[in-house]
């Protein structure tokens, strides 16, 4: 009888710890990552490279035909508000101190696909960016 409460005790115990420690993990968000953006236009093509940091922190940078762009590698702080699904972006202070600020709103987002509208007008049309998680 001490045998089968023993080997009781012990299944309990392995089986609350089990449990336990299967918590679940689905609380990424699936805005982190590298996502990039391809467009040709004119017989160019640019590469819109995004990086979306968890600690609401990025960076972006654009490539024609494979040449980081001029203005190099930008960093930005964003806010993603799920209820209205519109992302912004906000870039550190320039001389004036001034902020600059910009959203867009966000039609689509899988962990493998972002697709960003802006300027939507009367008619339903705005600029579409579609972009693929690295």
């Amino acid at each position: 009888m001490k045998t089968f409460r023993f080997f009781a005790t012990l299944l309990v115990i392995v089986l609350c710890a089990g449990f336990t420690s299967c918590s679940d993990d689905d609380d990424e968000n699936p805005l982190v990552g590298t996502w990039v953006s391809i467009e040709n236009r004119n017989s160019v093509e640019y590469k819109d490279v995004m990086t979306i940091n968890s600690d609401g922190t990025g960076s972006s940078a654009i490539y024609a035909n494979g040449q980081l762009d001029k203005d190099g590698v930008e960093n930005f702080r964003y806010t993603y508000d799920e209820n209205s699904k519109v992302f912004t972006w906000i870039w550190e202070e320039d001389s004036d101190g001034e902020s600059d600020v910009y959203s867009m709103h966000v039609q689509e987002l899988t962990g493998s696909k972002l697709v960003l509208v802006d300027d939507m007008d009367e008619e339903g049309e705005g600029e579409v960016i579609t972009y693929t998680k690295q």
